[in-house]
């Protein structure tokens, strides 16, 4: 039986320590420590890095819905 847990993954070859969140359910079998270490060694860097620049920048307003603000 496995538990699904939050883990803290930080990467250690971005310059910035880029930190994101995984969801994961392991067995018991699984070592959780050894699997969060694999983990932080293959980071897909620019992956990361342009998901969080996404995540910041303005969304644009959808215009039918930006009109009916100011009534």
């Amino acid at each position: 039986m496995a538990s699904v847990k939050k883990y803290k993954v930080i990467c250690r070859n971005c310059a910035g320590a880029v930190s994101y969140f995984v969801f994961a359910s392991l067995p018991h079998t699984v070592d959780a420590r050894q699997w969060l270490e694999e983990k932080m060694n293959n980071c897909d860097c620019k992956a990361i890095l342009d998901q969080q620049a996404k995540d910041r920048a303005p969304r644009a307003l959808n215009p039918l819905k930006a009109s009916k603000k100011g009534k």
